[in-house]
C-alpha cells in the first residue's frame, strides 16, 4: 500500500492506493496540517509515500513530520523534459507545476488521445495535450474563490462573496460576481478546447480540483471529472514504472 501526496496552494490532497485502486482519500485545509498525524494515526502499514508540491517548504516540512511518524521519507516529484509517454513542450520543463505535470499524466494514462486537462483549484490551469502525449502549453487563472475575492479586496464597495447564480444577465451584485468569475473561466476554457480540437474531433476535457462542481454542469460531453487528477496521474505514472521493472 503505497500514500501519495497532493500538497497545493490551499489544501493538501492525500490518497492510499493498493494493487490499482483507492482504499482512503481525503482532505485537509493548510491551516489545518497540525492535525495531521490524528488523522493519520489509525492508517495501516504503508509502504512508501510519493507526492508533489507547489506549498511553502514550512509547509511540506509539516506533512514530512507527519509521514515520519508513519515510518516514512516522501519522495517528492517534480516535472521533467519526458516521463510517461508525454513530453513537455514548456521552454524550461522543470518550471513546469509539478501538478499539473501530474494532472497531464492522469488524463494520458486515462485515455491516451489528445485532451484539455483542467484543474481548477486555488488557481485555474488549463493545459493542452495532443494526440501523440505532447504537452503544447497552457494558461493559468485565477481561481474562482481568487477572481471573487479580488474584486472585493479591490474595491470599495463589491461584497464577499462565496458563490451566486450564473446568469448572462445577472440583476444582483452577487450574481454578477459569480456569472463575471464563471464566464472569464468558461471563456478561457472553451477557447482553449476549440484552439486543440482544430487538430482534429471535440476533444475531452479532464477536470479536476476543488472547484469542479462548479464549472462541470457548463461544459459540453466528452467531459472526465477526476477530482484528484493529480494524485490518479502520479499514482497512475508510478504503477506503470513499476509494471515495467
Amino acid at each position: 500500500m503505497w500514500l501519495y501526496l497532493d500538497l497545493g496552494n490551499s489544501q493538501l490532497k492525500w490518497g492510499l492506493r493498493q494493487a490499482g485502486t483507492w482504499i482512503l482519500q481525503g482532505r485537509l485545509p493548510l491551516t489545518l496540517l497540525d492535525q495531521l498525524e490524528g488523522e493519520w494515526h489509525a492508517l495501516p502499514p504503508i509502504r512508501a509515500a510519493h507526492g508533489v508540491s507547489v506549498a511553502r517548504p514550512d509547509l511540506r516540512a509539516q506533512v514530512e513530520s507527519a509521514c515520519l511518524n508513519l515510518g516514512l521519507a516522501p519522495c517528492w516529484h517534480s516535472s521533467r523534459p519526458a516521463e510517461g509517454g508525454i513530453r513537455n513542450g514548456y521552454d524550461l520543463p522543470a518550471q513546469l507545476g509539478p501538478d499539473r505535470w501530474m494532472a497531464l499524466q492522469g488524463a494520458w494514462h486515462l485515455q491516451h488521445r489528445a485532451a484539455l486537462v483542467v484543474m481548477a483549484g486555488t488557481a485555474t490551469t488549463l493545459d493542452s495535450l495532443d494526440e501523440k502525449g505532447n504537452f503544447l502549453g497552457g494558461m493559468i487563472l485565477p481561481g474562482l474563490s481568487l477572481m471573487r475575492r479580488s474584486l472585493h479586496q479591490g474595491t470599495a464597495y463589491l461584497p464577499a462573496i462565496e458563490k451566486g447564480t450564473y446568469t448572462l444577465h445577472a440583476r444582483s451584485t452577487r450574481d454578477a460576481i459569480q456569472s463575471g468569475a464563471l464566464a472569464a473561466t468558461l471563456g478561457a476554457l472553451e477557447l482553449a478546447r476549440d484552439a486543440l480540437g482544430q487538430r482534429g474531433d471535440r476533444v475531452p476535457v479532464f477536470l479536476g480540483g476543488g472547484h469542479h462542481a462548479e464549472l462541470s454542469p457548463y461544459l459540453e460531453d466528452p467531459l472526465y471529472v477526476y477530482p484528484e487528477l493529480v494524485l490518479e496521474g502520479l499514482a497512475r505514472l508510478l504503477e506503470g514504472d513499476q509494471a515495467r521493472i
